[in-house]
Formats: structure tokens, C-alpha cells, sequence
């Protein structure tokens, strides 16, 4: 029994697991829809809660007592294959398609700009519209966990960050004293729920602490219960809205292959190389430095792209240089293909995996009301970007879907339009959108707090 538990709590094991019945799952079709390798989320969803959930029974002294504390320690599947398999999907699609950033920028311009910024925009609105009615209704429900929710949905963790940030930064004592009885004691119940506001006139050192830590957990559960939801969201729509609004992929490659035709120049035609390893390592370690700059917004906290982000840049930018000194950073578009759907395979099964009991038990209690707000919230934007870039720039469905999935800075959702179009292409909408889409989330977020708190 202990080798039985051992073997079924091991995480390679498990991510394999995940992999392949993803992959059947991704095959079924209904009529012309298939998850194809989306498959992966939703079987390391179930199988991430049903180890989580025996982890969780398992007693001190019992057998798997050491494989199940590993579990509730660490996950089901550690962060490092999170990491590492979501740059390898990123590295190998930006050196693909970087060759074609200039093209696109030249092409679509400032439409990516539009469209990278308004999601956020528009997530933050029906945010705070929807979680406006919800507190009052629901005292279970804060303002912390509002845009906890926010953050996760928006998969950014640039804005969890910088929640976190500014609720350890809150004036805790003033807000405490410009309170209403009624605002007093909401303040206490965070702290402990026997005080009454009568009886305390100022917070001390150990109370404000106390209420921080409170404040941080409340927008670590709102991320922690969108972050998943909101993947589900664009992996789903990505599949579902050429179907909704009767897109021909076929015509839409079409289409953008004759509008990329008209502005592709000589530098565009460098030979591609076989893959080069060495070229792969610089592109990841130069984009991961970009990443890690920190730039400072004054008032509203600061900006970076985060290692995906840079990676992502890096990969494009150089890609589309084409070669430094002895390096070409073009490389066979096959070899890349199979090294991005490993990639893609693997995070898509390593994200269900480590969410899958998250997912599930959100659907009980106030976490049901944040899952369903973090639905509202990425669908609302998402449809929302569609119309715009569709009906009022018109833009290719091709480049849109990727330029919707930076807005929403999700690589899931990046592999699930890929997928669905069946080309490598919508990683230049991604990579021209994603940069604004973290810049609107972090300034927001800081706007949130400055005027709801």
C-alpha cells in the first residue's frame, strides 16, 4: 500500500497522467468542437483535487502520511514545472513567429495598444460593479478579495503583486478614525471578531498588523479562486467563438497572409537555421533580465513584465533581428512547432494539476460568488474586445484571438488559440497586447485601492 501511494502521489507520474487523458479528452469531438490540447486543465483539474482531497484525509502515522504532507506542502506538482515548461512554450513560439513582429506593428499599430489596455479596463469595471452589489449583499465578501478576484482573472500576477504591495501599505489608524460606526467594525472584524467599535477609539501596532495580514489573505483567496477560473474562461471562449460567430479559420489565414504579404520586406526572408540550443539559452536568460526591470511609476507603484512577459519580448525582438555575430536566432519553424506543443502539452497539464482542488472547492460558500464574478469579469472583456477589434478595427480573427489572449496576459489562452487556428500566428498578437495589458492591470489596481480604500 505505502508503494501503491508512493506511486500515485509522484509527480511525474501524475503530470503523464494528466497528459494523456488530456490528450484522449482533447480528441472527443461534439459536432466541430474539440479541446484538443486544452484537454490537459480539465483532467488535472480532477485528478489535482482527488489527490488533494485524499492528502488532506490521510491522518499523522497512516500509510502515505509522508507522500500526502509532501502534497499539502508543496502541491501536486511543484512551481518549477509551472515555470519551466510555461518559458519553454513561450520561447519557442516568440522565435517562430518573431520574424513577423515588424509586419505586424507596421500593419495593425496602435489597435494592439487599444485593445491591450481596454480588457483590463473593462474587467475592472464590471469588477467593481458587480463585486459593489455583492459586498453589500455579502458580508463574507471584501474589497481585498475583490481584487484578488480582479488579479487572478486577469491571470496577472504583476497585479497580485501589486495588491499585495499597497494593502501592506494602507494607513490602517486613518482609516480606522474617518470611519462610520458601521466601517469601524468592519475593520475590527478583520482583526478579531469579539471587538466592538465602541469600545476601541484607536488601533494599536499589533491590531494594524493583525488587520494587514488579514487584508493580504483576503486578496491571496480572491487570486487563488480567479486565477483558475479565469484560464478556464479564455481557454474555452478561444474554442468557442469561432464557432459562436461562424469563423472560417481557413478564409481568416487567408486573409492574413495576403494583408502580412503587403508589408513584408527583404529582412523578413533570412534563413531559418537548424534549432540551436545555445541561441535558446541566451534568448531565455536575455528575456528573463528584461523581466526582472523594475520600472518605477511613481504614485502608482511600479511595472515589469515578469519573466514570461520578458521571455516572451526577448524571444520576438530577437527573432526578428534574425542573427548577432555568429548566433541566428532563426531557427527550423518544424522544430520549434514540436518544441512549443510539448511545451504548451505539459503547462497546460502542470496548471490543471496544481489548481484542480482550488477550482473545485471554490464552488462552495463565498468562494462560488468570487468564481462566478471572475467568469463575468474575463468573459464581459473578452466579448467586449472581440466586437471592438472585429466590428470596429477590423482586425483578422488570426491576429485578434492573440491580441485578446495579451490583453488577458493568459498563455493558457494563447495555447488554446493557437490550437484552434492551427498556427503559431496569434503569438504576435499576444506579444504586441500583453506588454499594455500588464501596465493597465498594475496602474489599476493601484487606482482601486486609492479610491476604495
Amino acid at each position: 500500500m505505502a508503494t501503491l501511494a508512493s506511486i500515485l502521489t509522484n509527480q511525474f507520474f501524475l503530470l503523464f497522467a494528466a497528459i494523456t487523458t488530456g490528450m484522449l479528452l482533447g480528441r472527443i469531438k461534439i459536432g466541430n468542437f474539440s479541446l484538443g490540447v486544452s484537454g490537459g486543465i480539465f483532467t488535472g483539474i480532477a485528478i489535482g483535487f482527488f489527490v488533494t482531497a485524499w492528502a488532506k484525509m490521510v491522518q499523522e502515522g497512516g500509510i502515505g502520511y509522508g507522500n500526502a504532507a509532501g502534497i499539502l506542502k508543496t502541491g501536486v506538482i511543484a512551481q518549477a514545472f509551472f515555470t519551466f515548461f510555461l518559458f519553454l512554450f513561450l520561447v519557442s513560439i516568440g522565435l517562430r513567429v518573431g520574424k513577423s513582429i515588424g509586419m505586424i506593428f507596421k500593419k495593425y499599430g496602435i489597435k494592439f495598444v487599444i485593445i491591450g489596455a481596454m480588457i483590463p479596463c473593462i474587467s475592472m469595471i464590471v469588477m467593481a460593479v458587480s463585486m459593489g452589489m455583492l459586498v453589500k449583499k455579502n458580508n463574507n465578501i471584501s474589497s481585498y478579495e475583490a481584487i484578488g478576484m480582479y488579479a487572478g482573472s486577469m491571470t496577472s500576477t504583476p497585479a497580485y503583486g501589486t495588491a499585495l504591495d499597497a494593502a501592506a501599505g494602507i494607513d490602517v489608524e486613518s482609516l480606522y478614525v474617518e470611519a462610520d460606526e458601521n466601517g469601524k467594525q468592519k475593520i475590527l472584524s478583520k482583526i478579531d471578531g469579539g471587538l466592538k467599535a465602541e469600545s476601541v477609539e484607536t488601533l494599536s501596532d499589533e491590531q494594524i498588523s493583525a488587520y494587514k495580514s488579514a487584508a493580504e489573505s483576503g486578496i491571496s483567496l480572491g487570486y487563488t479562486v480567479g486565477f483558475p477560473f479565469g484560464v478556464l474562461v479564455i481557454v474555452i471562449l478561444m474554442s468557442v467563438i469561432p464557432k459562436l460567430f461562424r469563423i472560417d479559420i481557413e478564409k481568416e489565414m487567408e486573409l492574413f497572409e495576403t494583408e502580412i504579404a503587403s508589408v513584408r520586406n527583404v529582412k523578413d526572408s533570412i534563413p531559418s537555421g537548424k534549432l540551436d540550443f545555445v541561441a535558446i539559452g541566451i534568448t531565455v536568460m536575455v528575456g528573463y533580465a528584461v523581466g526582472s526591470i523594475t520600472i518605477p511609476l511613481g504614485d502608482f507603484g511600479s511595472f515589469s513584465l515578469g519573466g514570461a512577459g520578458g521571455i516572451l519580448l526577448a524571444a520576438l525582438v530577437l527573432s526578428h533581428i534574425g542573427k548577432i555575430g555568429p548566433v541566428s536566432f532563426r531557427m527550423d519553424d518544424k522544430s520549434l512547432g514540436i518544441m512549443s506543443n510539448m511545451g504548451l502539452t505539459f503547462f497546460m497539464a502542470v496548471v490543471g494539476l496544481r489548481y484542480g482542488y482550488d477550482v473545485i472547492n471554490a464552488l462552495t460558500g463565498s468562494g462560488l460568488v468570487l468564481a462566478i464574478s471572475a467568469v463575468f469579469v474575463e468573459a464581459i472583456a473578452v466579448f467586449a474586445a472581440f466586437f471592438v477589434g472585429r466590428k470596429l478595427f477590423g482586425l483578422n480573427w488570426i491576429i485578434l484571438s492573440g491580441a485578446i489572449c495579451g490583453g488577458c496576459t493568459s498563455a493558457p489562452g494563447l495555447g488554446a488559440a493557437i490550437s484552434s487556428v492551427g498556427s503559431d500566428e496569434p503569438s504576435t498578437g499576444y506579444g504586441a497586447a500583453q506588454p499594455f495589458a500588464i501596465l493597465a492591470n498594475v496602474l489599476l489596481t493601484t487606482i482601486f485601492f486609492s479610491i476604495v480604500l
